[in-house]
């Protein structure tokens, strides 16, 4: 097991906590940007390098500043993940010229339990180690499902589109100032919505879905 996939990573809130962001960091720093800017013509190949995660090969980018882009988000959202206090996150695809969004992935972020509180307690080590297998697996499926989204979702034009990340926190949440207030980016009329795949953790279950306009340009 690689770091964050330890025994423990399913069925503690520190742990799953861990689990969660990493998903999070190979969905933006891997399939999604692999599928949005690569495969979609947004960035050439040469712009990621291949790696292994999750007993995959996938591709993740090797710009710098895309890269400090999203640690910076990561770093963040793990604070906020431990915290209890992000509900979901969101990457979207605006229109330069409308400024309307086009494409929106989000994932929804829950705690199991009474009151908001994990519920994982003593799990015997056998179990633990199924948890983990499984929700190991659930990540793989989700990876492959937003690679292969680009057989369904429309063509993007590099001249007129960009990328925004955005996470849904509580009010209790303490914001960095780098970060900013920003309106939702919902498509107001006429999505389509592709539901993915659900990644549960004895503390923590995300479900995620893509909506997108059929064609927007």
């Amino acid at each position: 097991m690689t770091a964050g996939e330890g025994i423990n990573s399913s069925i503690t809130l520190e742990g799953s906590s861990s689990l969660v962001v990493d998903y999070f960091q190979y969905c933006l720093s891997s399939a999604l940007t692999f599928s949005i800017l690569m495969l979609r013509g947004l960035k050439p190949e040469d712009s990621f390098r291949l790696v292994t995660r999750y007993g995959l090969k996938v591709y993740i980018s090797n710009e710098p500043q895309l890269t400090r882009y999203i640690q910076g988000i990561v770093q963040q959202l793990k604070i906020w993940v431990e915290e209890n206090v992000v509900s979901r996150f969101i990457v979207a695809i605006i229109s330069t010229e409308t400024m309307e969004t086009i494409e929106r992935w989000q994932f929804n972020i829950q705690v199991n339990g009474e009151n908001g509180l994990p519920s994982a307690e003593n799990v015997p080590p056998a179990d633990a180690e199924i948890i983990q297998k499984q929700t190991r697996d659930q990540i793989r499926s989700v990876l492959r499902q937003i690679v292969q989204s680009v057989s369904y979702l429309p063509e993007l034009d590099p001249d007129f589109c960009t990328m925004k990340v955005l996470v849904i926190a509580d009010d209790t949440a303490e914001v960095p100032a780098a970060w900013v207030d920003d309106k939702a980016c919902v498509i107001l009329k006429g999505a389509e919505h592709v539901q993915l795949r659900s990644v549960s953790t004895l503390v923590h279950n995300v479900d995620a879905f893509v909506a997108y306009k059929y064609d927007p340009f």
